[in-house]
């Protein structure tokens, strides 16, 4: 975005122009009769439309060149996808498998200008992340902003703080994390590649909360306890065994929550 000065007005709008004194369009539907005067200054994003003209629009865009930004698919072609930017001119995203995606899926991509200097967007995030170092003094230990943006076999790839590489493995994810979806976690480990190893922080009132719900959904039984596999664990309540444990004690303290023998097993059960 950019201040530039209202320089004339025409039948299709207002030319605005910078200091160069190069002019571009400002159309119609973004002119506000009452605040846009000749020389006054007008806060614009200038891309090119889907004419390949270059036009300034008031409207603030969901992102701008070289972010990194999780974007909704709005439609599918033969080479590739469009993404919502929300402007009048959808982003494209090239793609040899576009089929791969669904309408309204998030996708987390990287704004760039390709050689016609036209806005288009990139999927392969790893290669513009950097590497964290063991020095990182604004990292170790503490809380970050995530961007998850790909699921692997062993967890979930990440944007961390909008530059690094971060993995929140199988083992730490305790609640479900969607792609695109920003959240808070902590760097658990700068790694020696300089990825980072990432934890979330356990919600222990949204844990206990969730395992009434489906108590609730399974007739108040739940064939699991503190020794059924973790594997079991995040199959029934999609989180971690030490999770589980913190949530189910704090409920049986509660005594919202019992365990009870069930033949040769234990079950939980709500009271």
């Amino acid at each position: 975005m950019q201040f530039l000065k209202l320089k004339r007005f025409s039948s299709f709008g207002a030319y605005l122009s910078d200091e160069a004194g190069v002019e571009v369009l400002l159309p119609n539907r973004y002119i506000n009769k009452y605040e846009h005067k000749i020389d006054s200054l007008v806060w614009v994003f200038v891309y090119t439309d889907s004419e390949d003209r270059i036009v300034s629009i008031t409207t603030t865009p969901k992102a701008f060149v070289n972010d990194i930004a999780s974007l909704e698919v709005v439609s599918i072609e033969k080479n590739g996808i469009y993404l919502d930017l929300g402007i009048p001119k959808d982003i494209f995203m090239p793609s040899k498998n576009p089929h791969h995606y669904k309408i309204n899926q998030k996708v987390v991509v990287k704004i760039l200008l390709d050689k016609q200097n036209r806005l288009i967007a990139r999927a392969n995030i790893s290669d513009f992340l950097s590497k964290a170092v063991k020095t990182s003094k604004n990292l170790g230990n503490k809380s970050v902003k995530i961007l998850p943006f790909l699921k692997t076999d062993i967890g979930l790839n990440c944007v961390v703080n909008d530059k690094y590489f971060g993995i929140i493995h199988n083992n730490d994810l305790n609640r479900n994390l969607e792609i695109g979806e920003t959240c808070r976690a902590f760097v658990k480990k700068i790694r020696a590649d300089g990825k980072l190893d990432l934890g979330l922080k356990n919600d222990t009132n949204a844990n206990e909360s969730l395992i009434l719900e489906i108590l609730l959904k399974n007739n108040n039984r739940l064939n699991i306890d503190f020794d059924s596999s973790p594997e079991l664990i995040k199959s029934t309540l999609n989180m971690s065994k030490k999770a589980f444990k913190a949530a189910t004690s704090s409920l049986i303290k509660a005594k919202k929550v019992a365990f009870i023998k069930d033949g040769n097993k234990f079950i939980l059960t709500k009271k």
